[in-house]
């Protein structure tokens, strides 16, 4: 068995390797077949190359957005690894509201250590937006700094994270060895051109930090969890927090920060390629439709650059009731999910956020197409989508 069909088996199973999946995915939409590696291994990389790497690709910097918010984000593009999110700074009168803490314990220190750049105040509350551990398992270093504070999540968000669906945080280290060596494989590969061999050479470079940084990862669920909406009053900047519906996982919150016209969406939005593994896609096009109810002058998505309008959103809700419409007739037919991939047409999806990028296009491919198809069929055949597996 390749590689790649293994760990699709696997990922289909258990959500193991997900970003490897992902990654395989885009080497196989990107490379023609690659000769098989050679038996010789290569050399382990040396701590020296190892800190390099993980000094790349987990730097964080902040933007300020508005009075009393900034945005902390990695250095690099959403696009490029490793694949994190947002985080959020809201200063309140006595202390400061977080949303999401980094992917790894290093990105948590990271983000503390500009959290402490921007105010002595201490952070009181953590949220998470939802389970996938790119927003979540840089906490430990947030209690290490404020061990007073509260984690706050959606009821669901907690129970993803103390169940199976956590479970691929066991083996990510490992995934990531593979990864790297497609990437190293494929940085060099003549076949292609200048433009994907930098990015593969990218991933390469820094996928030695990421291997050493997501080794013994560890969940700290909300200590404060909500079904529907939960209120952090104070006078200079009040914040609620909201669950609007399943959509990009069966537990999203949504931050809202009304004086500063800031909402927070986690990955029911992310820019400029969507994320989609075990969602819903005909609530998540009603949760987007409830987002642009808001009055916000900011949204700030949970990969990718602030919004300041709803054109984005409108993209999305476009894109997914495209795909239902395409996925739902067949699935009615009874098809298998591989035969209604075969006759699915996505160019014009892929054109409309990939244009011709070759990158992003595998992207698109394999971090949401490989799973909404899915989805959208489970959807339509009123079965069950089931946090922790590639595509429900």
């Amino acid at each position: 068995m390749s590689p790649l069909k293994f760990l699709m088996r696997k990922t289909c199973l258990f959500l193991t390797f997900f970003v490897a999946f992902a990654i395989f995915t885009i080497h196989a939409a990107t490379t023609s077949p690659s000769p098989e590696p050679s038996a010789k291994a290569a050399p382990p990389p040396s701590r020296a190359a190892i800190q390099t790497a993980i000094k790349e690709g987990f730097a964080r910097q902040t933007q300020p957005v508005t009075d009393h918010v900034h945005l902390i984000w990695r250095s690099r593009g959403s696009t490029d690894a490793p694949f994190e999110g947002n985080s959020i700074v809201i200063e309140q009168k006595n202390g400061l509201v977080v949303v999401d803490a980094g992917g790894a314990p290093v990105s948590g220190a990271n983000i503390v250590a500009q959290i402490k750049a921007i105010s002595k105040k201490p952070v009181r509350h953590l949220i998470y937006t939802h389970y996938h551990g790119d927003h979540n398992l840089g906490a430990g270093e947030f209690l290490k700094a404020w061990p007073e504070l509260t984690i706050i999540s959606t009821e669901a968000t907690r129970r993803n994270m103390l169940g199976p669906a956590m479970d691929y945080i066991k083996t990510y280290s490992k995934g990531h060895e593979e990864m790297v060596q497609f990437a190293g494989k494929a940085a060099t590969d003549p076949q292609l051109p200048q433009n994907l061999r930098d990015k593969w050479a990218q991933v390469a470079r820094v996928g030695v930090g990421m291997i050493e940084a997501y080794k013994d990862l560890k969940p700290y669920p909300a200590t404060i969890t909500f079904t529907d909406r939960l209120m952090l009053n104070d006078e200079m900047a009040p914040v609620e927090i909201m669950f609007l519906g399943r959509a990009n996982t069966d537990g999203d919150a949504v931050i809202w920060a009304p004086k500063q016209r800031v909402l927070a969406s986690g990955d029911i939005v992310v820019n400029p390629i969507p994320y989609s593994s075990a969602s819903f896609p005909g609530e998540w096009i009603g949760v987007l439709e409830k987002l642009k109810g808001f009055d916000f002058a900011y949204l700030i998505p949970g990969h990718g650059q602030i919004q300041t309008d709803r054109v984005y959103v409108d993209k999305l809700i476009g894109l997914l009731t495209e795909v239902r419409n395409k996925v739902g007739p067949l699935a009615k037919q009874g098809l298998t999910v591989e035969e209604i991939r075969k006759q699915v047409d996505i160019e014009p999806l892929l054109v409309a956020f990939a244009g011709n990028d070759r990158w992003d296009r595998a992207q698109m491919k394999g971090f949401f197409f490989g799973a909404i198809i899915s989805n959208a069929m489970k959807e339509a055949r009123g079965e069950p989508i089931v946090q922790g597996h590639d595509g429900g």
